[in-house]
């Protein structure tokens, strides 16, 4: 996991870098989240700048998010896409790993992907 954080610190705005820490890589530290944690560090270490039409990806990414959030797997997708929590926290996440800040065309993308 710290060779994906080393990743992620190359590209990502070092002006959300203690968000990242406290939102994300502290949670390394505790079991439960360990193994989605990674997976969603593995996910956005892929891509320094997503494009908003990247459905594929940014599904991807949603999806991790919500694995990362949801550890005991109580929400469907369904729902996760409705959770107005994960969907702040997925808006969040494009502006503290990549600095983007179009809040309507996440908003948009999520809507309109296809589960």
């Amino acid at each position: 996991m710290n060779e994906q954080i080393k990743r992620i610190e190359k590209f990502a705005p070092r002006k959300y870098k203690s968000e990242r820490a406290s939102f994300y890589y502290n949670y390394q530290l505790i079991d439960a989240y360990f193994k989605p944690l990674s997976q969603l560090l593995g996910v956005i270490s892929q891509k320094k700048r997503p494009h908003i039409d990247e459905e594929e990806f940014i599904s991807e990414l949603f999806l991790r998010l919500k694995d990362f959030y949801d550890v005991k797997q109580r929400l469907s997708v369904a729902e996760a896409i409705k959770d107005k929590n994960l969907e702040r926290r997925f808006i969040q996440l494009f502006l503290i790993f990549y600095d983007q800040k179009d809040v309507v065309k996440f908003r948009s993308c999520l809507e309109k992907m296809k589960w």
